[in-house]
């Protein structure tokens, strides 16, 4: 089984209950509601009311719909995931709020996606980059950017001493049995593997300072515990090239 389709598996199996899910691991890890954590994203991020957003790994569409809740309803929101499920879910929750018209959904693969070069204003991608190959995701987000377009991520974030052998193993090893008992084997799966992807603040900002990026902000969130690994959000905006509008 391969690591895309083990991703599918684990988040098709929580769909219906993936705020909850979220809500309780953010709640106890963090000390912040999912509710909360995505307000304060927002609120971290400049939006215009006409701009074209991408919400990468939409999920259920919580950030599509808190954006409209918010009052945007200029420009068009599209959230992608990779799992039909979360977006079926997700589908239904626009649909009662008669947000049709403002939000549409894809489901596509974040490391290929299927859009035009900078077909967007602003990107955002909440709670999902520790599943991904940040470089590729990065070089994707880039692309599809207008000039002067601003992308906003917010995630785990790591420490440097994550990356000795058996520091890394012992997280892998934890991380890997508590997840088992409580969401089962694939999710399980999925979260031990992902901690490849987790980047410590100075490693966020190196890699978005070697692309078409400036004004990189990398903020490190309060927690409840010390012992957690730090929520971080990333903000920065694409250098506008000489000549394109």
């Amino acid at each position: 089984m391969n690591d895309q389709r083990t991703m599918v598996d684990a988040f098709s199996e929580i769909a219906a209950k993936y705020e909850q899910v979220v809500d309780g691991e953010l709640q106890k890890f963090w000390g912040w509601s999912y509710d909360g954590f995505i307000e304060n994203l927002i609120n971290l991020t400049s939006i215009t009311p006409n701009d074209r957003i991408l919400d990468i790994a939409s999920g259920t569409a919580v950030i599509p719909l808190k954006l409209a809740e918010r009052g945007k309803t200029g420009g068009k929101i599209v959230g992608l995931d990779i799992t039909y499920a979360m977006l079926a879910r997700g589908k239904q929750k626009i649909e009662k709020c008669g947000q049709q018209n403002l939000i549409s959904l894809v489901c596509g693969d974040a490391l290929a996606l299927p859009f035009c070069n900078g077909m967007f204003d602003l990107i955002i991608c909440g709670l999902a980059t520790h599943h991904l190959n940040v470089n590729v995701l990065l070089n994707e987000i880039e692309r599809l950017l207008r000039p002067g377009g601003r992308l906003a991520i917010a995630d785990v974030g790591g420490a440097a001493a994550w990356r000795l052998p058996l520091v890394s193993n012992m997280i892998r090893t934890a991380t890997f049995f508590y997840f088992l008992p409580r969401e089962g084997l694939a999710r399980a799966r999925i979260e031990s593997a992902a901690l490849s992807n987790v980047l410590t603040p100075e490693e966020w900002h190196g890699r978005l300072s070697t692309r078409k990026f400036k004004s990189i902000q990398v903020t490190e969130l309060p927690k409840s515990h010390a012992w957690a690994p730090a929520p971080l959000v990333m903000l920065a905006e694409k250098i506008a090239v000489e000549g394109i509008i």
